[in-house]
C-alpha cells in the first residue's frame, strides 16, 4: 500500500492575507531577511537584480515553503542567502560584476530547491501537481478565481535531481544575459 505524502503547508482562498504586487511583496521579503538595506543598496546598482527579484517573488510568492526549514518562506530564504554572497562578493573583490555574479549563482542555486516540494492545486473539485515550467508564477494562480486551494506535499517534483533543473529554474527569472553573466549559459 503506497504511503500518502506529508502535507506541509496548506492555503485556502479567500487568503487572509491577499498577495499584493510584485513589488510590495518582495519588499516584505526584503525586510523578513535583516537585510534591508542590503538590497536597497544592491538594487540601486543593480535595476536589474530588482527586476529579477520580482519576478522570483511572483514565482514563489511568500507562502512558498522551504522544506529544509520548517514554518520558513523559500523566497526569504532565497533572498537572504542571494544578499549574503552579494555582500561577500563586493567585500573580496570590490567589482561590481562578481557582486551580480554571486547573486545570480546564489539565487539559482536555491532556487531549485522550489521542487524539493510538490505543489498541488485544486482547480473545480480536481487536484493537479504544479509544474513550474508550465504553469507561470504562483501569484497568478493564487489571484485566480480558478484554482480554490492549494497545498504543498512533502514529495519531491520528478525535476528535482534533474543536471539542468538550476538553469530551468533560474530561466524563470533571470534574462539570458544574466544567467551567461554568472557562467550559467556556458
Amino acid at each position: 500500500m503506497p504511503v500518502e505524502p506529508t502535507k506541509i503547508f496548506f492555503l485556502k482562498k479567500p487568503l487572509l492575507h491577499p498577495i499584493e504586487s510584485a513589488s510590495i511583496e518582495m519588499k516584505k521579503a526584503c525586510r523578513a531577511t535583516n537585510r534591508y538595506p542590503c538590497s536597497q543598496e544592491l538594487f540601486a546598482r543593480w535595476p536589474n537584480l530588482r527586476e529579477a527579484s520580482q519576478r522570483l517573488t511572483s514565482l514563489l510568492t511568500l507562502y512558498w515553503p522551504d522544506h529544509r526549514k520548517e514554518g520558513e518562506s523559500l523566497l526569504v530564504n532565497c533572498l537572504d542567502t542571494a544578499f549574503a554572497e552579494a555582500q561577500k562578493a563586493i567585500a573580496i573583490n570590490n567589482n561590481d560584476l562578481m557582486e551580480q555574479k554571486a547573486f545570480i549563482n546564489q539565487v539559482a542555486a536555491e532556487l531549485v530547491q522550489c521542487l524539493g516540494l510538490t505543489l498541488m492545486i485544486k482547480r473545480r473539485g480536481v487536484w493537479t501537481a504544479y509544474d513550474p515550467g508550465l504553469e507561470g508564477y504562483l501569484d497568478e494562480i493564487v489571484k485566480s478565481s480558478i484554482s480554490e486551494e492549494l497545498t504543498w506535499v512533502n514529495q519531491p517534483h520528478n525535476a528535482f535531481k534533474s543536471p539542468h533543473t538550476k538553469l530551468l529554474c533560474a530561466s524563470l527569472v533571470f534574462t539570458m544575459s544574466e544567467l551567461k553573466l554568472a557562467g550559467l549559459l556556458e
